[in-house]
């Protein structure tokens, strides 16, 4: 059996990851392909840890934020058991895996308070993906978008901290593109609708 692709949907918050991630396994389905649909964190007994930890109420610490390398480890732990129990067995089973964020993530979010080499070090066991579109758009932006809808925000979501997030973003992007990493930039500041279509022109150009 042929070897699954691994897709994957990135940038800061409100820039509708998770809204398009659906989005695009949807069109995998439509072209006759299996597809997984995951996310990170995960839900598995590391991402509840993080998602505890990201709403300020890890058990012990309730109230506090929790410390960088904390959040580093935390990520990267949830992230080997999620390429090792979900990503790469479905890749080689031959489908199709899209998810809702992966290293690029951490490389953007946890160097703002880590040194980005460890960080890496750190997710350097990671399967690679074979397609990273990273939605971009204004801190601002996509800030309002959620700020009236989610009354209790988590330890990343300012302006401030989505500011600087945005910045590694886009230079880690860069950096990796180097590396050989394909990453596909895309202006997420329209209408979802028309977001996926550009999303589902960029993949339909990987196929």
């Amino acid at each position: 059996m042929a070897t699954g692709r691994f897709i994957v949907l990135d940038g800061i918050d409100g820039s509708g990851t998770t809204t398009q991630s659906k989005l695009v396994a949807e069109w995998l389905r439509g072209k006759g392909l299996e597809v997984v649909e995951t996310c990170e964190p995960t839900r598995g007994a590391v991402g509840r840890v993080i998602r505890q930890a990201l709403s300020r109420a890890l058990p012990g610490r309730e109230g506090a934020e929790v410390e960088p390398e904390l959040f580093a480890l935390l990520f990267a732990a949830d992230r080997l058991d999620h390429m090792n129990a979900t990503v790469v067995p479905a890749l080689e089973r031959g489908q199709w895996v899209v998810s809702d964020r992966c290293y690029l993530s951490s490389f953007a979010y946890q160097s703002t308070g880590c040194d980005l080499d460890w960080v890496r070090t750190l997710n350097q066991h990671a399967r690679r993906a074979d397609l990273i579109i990273l939605l971009d758009m204004d801190a601002r932006a996509a800030y309002d978008r959620f700020a009236t809808t989610r009354p209790n925000r988590e330890v990343f979501e300012t302006v401030e901290r989505m500011t600087a997030i945005r910045a590694n973003y886009l230079t880690i992007a860069e950096v990796l593109g180097r590396e050989g990493d394909r990453i596909v930039r895309l202006d997420a500041s329209p209408p979802a609708e028309k977001v996926a279509e550009e999303v589902s022109t960029a993949v339909s150009e990987f196929l």
